[in-house]
């Protein structure tokens, strides 16, 4: 069975890539992801804010004033042993390592994408975090920072960027191919967004990691499915991947790789191989060689009018639950 795919020109043997997370955190995990079957990994992000502290910062300052706090002296030494970890990732394992930074603002992101490149990373994956509370930035402004900043980063680099987005446009569809247009070399659909709770009885507001779940591919399904066929740019799936089925739905849609992280660290790395095993038994099933032949057979590249059949099916669905 023929599982090979292609992510952001990068050859891969198969669509499962571990997504940034605990698992990619060390030499030894990823050396396990790789035994079990992952195709590549993307490392845990370096945020901008421990890039902009090592070039505001240098050892020898720090020397002279050892009241630097001790989060000053971990976020100087990050980026550091980021880079390090990348060399030796990438060699210890024969799979693609893929970096990954996260932050929300223009510059001081291309030098160190630079040295991330030399480092050997065979890509990176730019998060921008960026959901501003304020009544005053417009939809607009939000837009042009996200451009502006992926633009600086691909750029700057020769190693394919993938750009990790959230839904939260006003029209994700324009957004993705204005992205495309900039050469942005893949789409991983989505990132999700830190969500507030109140403790009650501390009366503070206490940060919710959002785990995904199983049965959240919907959003990701859809605009996968929407924008297969209608851009250059690889699209990676990113959200509620748990069992071999969700992982059909996606490259039914047109998903060219389905990002892992919740399904694995509440399975074991081992579960890699039950999913392997699971997409390749049903690929037989239905007389399938390669992962090409089923690859977007659902997107809406094959609905003759898909705002239509959006529209219908939505009908549809209301309607059905009228007559419950």
């Amino acid at each position: 069975m023929d599982l090979t795919s292609h992510y952001m020109g990068i050859n891969l043997k198969n669509p499962l890539i571990a997504s940034a997370g605990p698992l990619t955190s060390t030499i030894k995990s990823i050396q396990r992801l790789e035994q079990a079957g992952i195709a590549a990994v993307v490392l845990p992000s370096l945020f901008e804010e421990q890039i902009r502290h090592e070039e505001q910062a240098s050892p020898a300052i720090n020397d002279l004033f050892p009241s630097a706090t001790p989060m000053e002296k971990i976020l100087e030494h990050d980026s550091r042993m980021y880079l390090d970890q990348i060399a030796k990732a990438r060699a210890a394992v024969n799979i693609p390592v893929i970096a990954s930074l996260n932050g929300c603002s223009q510059g001081g992101w291309t030098d160190f994408a630079r040295q991330i490149e030399q480092a050997g990373a065979d890509g990176i994956e730019l998060n921008i975090y960026y959901n501003p509370p304020s009544l005053d930035i417009t939809g607009r402004q939000v837009e042009e920072l996200y451009l502006d900043i992926a633009q600086q980063i691909k750029s700057s680099v020769t190693i394919p960027v993938a750009l990790k987005i959230d839904p939260y446009f006003s029209a994700f569809g324009h957004m993705a191919r204005q992205f495309d247009q900039i050469g942005i070399d893949a789409l991983v659909m989505f990132n999700r967004m830190l969500q507030p709770d109140f403790n009650l009885k501390t009366m503070l507001v206490e940060p919710r990691w959002p785990i995904s779940k199983a049965g959240d591919i919907g959003i990701p399904l859809r605009w996968i499915s929407v924008l297969y066929g209608n851009i250059s740019a690889s699209l990676a799936a990113n959200t509620g991947a748990y069992d071999h089925e969700d992982i059909i739905k996606y490259l039914l849609a047109g998903a060219d790789v389905i990002m892992l992280a919740s399904a694995l660290i509440q399975n074991g790395t081992d579960y890699v191989s039950v999913l392997l095993k699971g997409l390749e038994v049903w690929l037989k099933q239905r007389e399938f060689t390669s992962l090409a032949q089923m690859r977007g057979a659902m997107s809406q590249q094959s609905v003759a009018n898909p705002e239509a059949f959006e529209r219908a099916n939505y009908i549809r669905a209301v309607d059905g639950l009228k007559k419950r």
